[in-house]
């Protein structure tokens, strides 16, 4: 009995001796592997890594369909792999890549290394991945400037990347925390903050809403530097992103949201140090803070003006026209209680010409009479006296007619050789008769009807005291309270009322103020000089 179980024994023994040699030295068992430790020179610990039943058949094939090479790989090992089996028993291997991008393995304690012919495990499996393949992983984002950063939550919604066989990978893409705030406060505007994107994206669109949601930037965005706009509170940033280089082992698409906080300082901003005679003039107090008491005296108007609300702060206008002397003016300026500010504005002179004009005199007795004067001060007076206390336009001014100038802003006239009591409010600009007027910018029209005197007449409201006139049109193509947009037709040329043929007089001004239109228009006077430059057809 004794000798039949020491028999058995024995023979288990050899059994098992059998098997740990198998696995030691014969080819790799699937059904026999339960995982794989994996770690990098980079990596402290091996990380272990359970696989199923189909992950433990690739990973045979890839391991047992091979061939010998003389390359050496132990000496230049990325990863180090130890097979582990239901049994007692491991296999250690060095993996490297050859630089033909083919997988080697050599066993520890084998001299000779083998190039794998199926490396389908090794080029699927996540813990290769990432050393094989870096293009698999999806970008990177951070926002940086001088002491200031912010990493936010990338979307990465579609990342591929290409292997080695030239076949395209869907990689595993990131979780969002959704729960996270990416905020970034700035103090100041004029330190630039940059994208570190990794990597490069091929296009990138931007669009930034400020405190108040108005769009400030809508476009594509160029370089890596970040708009800023200098207006305080939370500026909303959505960025996107695309890579799509053909000639790169990755693609996909990504998107970014975060925000701005700016709080910036008190800043007033005067006009000046000098002007010319018809500039309507802006004083800016920006970044004014929640229940500050602005104080602003000046006498270039001769009264107080209104403080209109502008972006994060205020605004007020200061107009001129020839009836302000040349000269210097005094601004004082600040928060109540606070000594104030000061400044000198020059009032430079302007040379206004004198016209000579000739009317018929029947069309001069219909047009100029009591009762052409009493249509003036019912309809066309008052409909400046009140404006939006919001600017209706967010876009600069373009000119409402090109033609030929006839007469300037502020020229004394004569008309049939006897002298005028007034100046030239606006630019007279000849054109034949039906050809379009369009809106200098968006507003509300507040008149548009037919006078004695101007003829067919329409006055828009662009908010903020900010009036645009136009007289002696041939046809009105819009109505009172109608808000019209920048470069909408809103009638044609004519020459109805006081006129002597057709023309556009267009007239800019604030309230009854009246200006010089050219600095609203082209961003200097429209004189005989250069109005080809700025009205030619």
């Amino acid at each position: 009995m004794k000798k039949r179980l020491s028999i058995l024994l024995l023979l288990i023994l050899v059994l098992s001796l059998s098997g740990v040699g198998y696995l030691q030295w014969g080819p790799v068992p699937a059904g026999l592997i339960t995982g794989i430790s994996v770690s990098s020179a980079e990596s402290d610990e091996p990380e272990y890594h359970p696989l199923d039943q189909e992950e433990a058949h690739l990973l045979a094939s890839s391991l047992n369909e091979t061939v010998a090479t003389e390359m050496d790989v132990s000496n230049n090992t990325e990863l180090t792999m130890t097979l582990h089996f239901i049994a007692p028993v491991q296999r250690q291997y060095a993996i490297n890549v050859s630089p033909n991008e083919e997988l080697l393995l050599q066993r520890r304690g084998r001299e000779t290394a083998m190039l794998s012919l199926n490396p389908t495990f090794f080029l699927n499996h996540s813990a290769f991945i990432s050393t094989f393949f870096p293009q698999a992983q999806p970008p990177r984002m951070k926002i940086a400037g001088v002491g200031e950063s912010l990493a936010p939550s990338l979307h990465v919604e579609t990342w591929a990347y290409q292997r080695w066989d030239e076949q395209w990978a869907e990689a595993t893409l990131p979780e969002v925390n959704a729960g996270t705030e990416d905020l970034l406060p700035l103090l100041q505007t004029d330190t630039p903050l940059f994208l570190h994107i990794d990597p490069v994206p091929d296009s990138m669109t931007l669009r930034v809403t400020d405190p108040a949601g108005t769009l400030r930037y809508d476009d594509v965005l160029e370089t890596l530097k970040l708009p800023l706009f200098p207006y305080n509170g939370r500026h909303e940033y959505d960025l996107t992103m695309v890579w799509e280089d053909k000639d790169q082992p990755y693609r996909g698409t990504a998107s970014a949201n975060f925000s701005i906080d700016m709080n910036l300082p008190l800043a007033f901003e005067p006009p000046g140090p000098a002007a010319l005679q018809g500039e309507m003039l802006a004083f800016r107090f920006r970044h004014v803070p929640e229940g500050a008491e602005l104080v602003f005296e000046q006498n270039v108007t001769g009264g107080d003006v209104p403080l209109y609300p502008l972006e994060d702060g205020y605004v007020a206008y200061l107009p001129t026209h020839y009836g302000n002397s040349p000269g210097e003016y005094q601004l004082s300026y600040g928060l109540q209680g606070e000594s104030l500010y000061e400044s000198t504005l020059t009032l430079l002179p302007r040379d206004f010409h004198i016209q000579y004009l000739r009317i018929d005199a029947g069309v001069a007795a219909a047009t100029r009479n009591e009762e052409a004067s009493a249509m003036t001060a019912k309809y066309f007076t008052p409909s400046r006296n009140e404006s939006a206390p919001e600017r209706y336009y967010t876009e600069d001014f373009i000119v409402p007619l090109k033609g030929r100038l006839t007469t300037e802003f502020g020229e004394t006239r004569y008309v049939n050789n006897a002298p005028t009591s007034y100046r030239h409010s606006g630019l007279d600009i000849a054109a034949p008769t039906g050809t379009p007027i369009v809106a200098v910018n968006r507003g509300r029209v507040v008149l548009a009807m037919d006078l004695i005197t101007q003829g067919n007449t329409v006055v828009i409201d662009h908010g903020q005291g900010l009036f645009s006139v136009h007289f002696h049109m041939d046809e009105l193509h819009t109505t009172a309270n109608t808000i019209v947009e920048r470069g909408e037709i809103i009638g044609t040329v004519g020459s109805t009322g006081f006129s002597t043929g057709p023309h556009l007089h267009f007239t800019m001004s604030y309230y009854r103020h009246n200006l010089e239109p050219g600095h609203f228009l082209v961003g200097e006077p429209i004189t005989y000089q250069n109005a080809a430059q700025h009205l030619a057809p």
